[in-house]
């Protein structure tokens, strides 16, 4: 049996989200052609997967709710300050966690740490850990209760 499948997993789409929202952070491109720049810029990307397009539209459109979430829960930084990879990270990440029931948040806050780990600094890790660990006990998630609730 052939292992490659021709749906990429969710991991490449969160990354290619997660440069789509970085580009837009850099640009004054729409959502949408930064999203058709992206497929011609590498002939792998020809068809970027739903779930990249989904995040990266979803931040799009939700991106001043998301904004003012993450400052409400930064303790002396203000959002404009930090890196776009942190702040891209942190809008994918806050995305799913509000706006993606089906996605357990404590899946998500891994899935941008591993990220966050091949691309933003070296104490971006523990600081988007951080983040999104907050935003999900501010919305009292039950994923994230119940592994709380857990003895060691």
């Amino acid at each position: 049996m052939n292992n490659t499948s021709p749906r990429p997993k969710r991991r490449e789409a969160r990354r290619l989200a997660m440069l789509a929202t970085f580009a837009q952070l850099c640009t004054s491109y729409s959502m949408d052609e930064t999203l058709e720049l992206l497929t011609t810029m590498n002939p792998q990307w020809a068809q970027l997967p739903d779930f990249t397009k989904e995040l990266a539209k979803l931040v799009d459109s939700h991106r001043p709710q998301l904004e003012a979430e993450i400052q409400s829960v930064l303790e002396h930084w203000r959002l404009e300050r930090l890196g776009l990879v942190e702040r891209s990270l942190l809008l994918l990440g806050a995305v799913e966690i509000l706006h993606k029931a089906d996605i357990p948040p404590r899946v998500t806050i891994n899935e941008y740490l591993e990220l966050a780990k091949l691309y933003a600094p070296d104490q971006a890790p523990a600081f988007i850990n951080g983040v999104l660990d907050k935003i999900v006990k501010k919305h009292g998630k039950p994923d994230f209760e119940i592994r709380s609730a857990r003895t060691p």
